[in-house]
C-alpha cells in the first residue's frame, strides 16, 4: 500500500463527502438516544474477501469499455479494490456489524 503521501486520499473518492466513522464515534453519537451498542462483530476479513471477488469478477468480465465509463476506469477501479482489500486484510481498516438496543 505504499505511495506518495496523500496520493491514494486524492485519487480515491468514489464517496465525495462520505465518511467512515469510528466505533468511537457512533458509540458517542448514540449517547444523547435511548440506542445502545448492545452487540458487535468484526467483519474485515470478511470484507477483504468480497472485495477479492469482486475484483476477480470485475477483470474477468466482458465489455466494461460499452459501459461508458472513462478509459482509465478499469485500472483505477482495480487498484481501488485491491488497496481496499490490502486495507482490511492488513486491520488498518476494519467494518464491524453492530446491533442496537434501546
Amino acid at each position: 500500500m505504499a505511495a506518495a503521501p496523500g496520493a491514494t486520499r486524492r485519487s480515491v473518492s468514489n464517496f465525495p463527502g462520505g465518511q467512515i466513522p469510528s466505533l468511537r464515534a457512533v458509540e458517542e453519537a448514540l449517547r444523547p438516544t435511548s440506542l445502545r451498542v448492545n452487540g458487535r462483530q468484526r467483519m474485515g476479513d470478511h470484507y477483504a474477501r468480497t472485495l477479492a471477488l469482486w475484483r476477480s469478477c470485475f477483470l474477468a468480465a466482458d465489455g466494461i469499455a460499452s459501459f461508458g465509463f472513462a478509459p482509465d476506469f478499469p485500472r483505477f477501479w482495480e487498484f481501488y479494490l485491491a488497496y481496499s482489500e490490502a486495507g482490511f486484510r492488513s486491520g488498518y481498516l476494519d467494518l464491524w456489524q453492530l446491533r442496537l438496543t434501546r
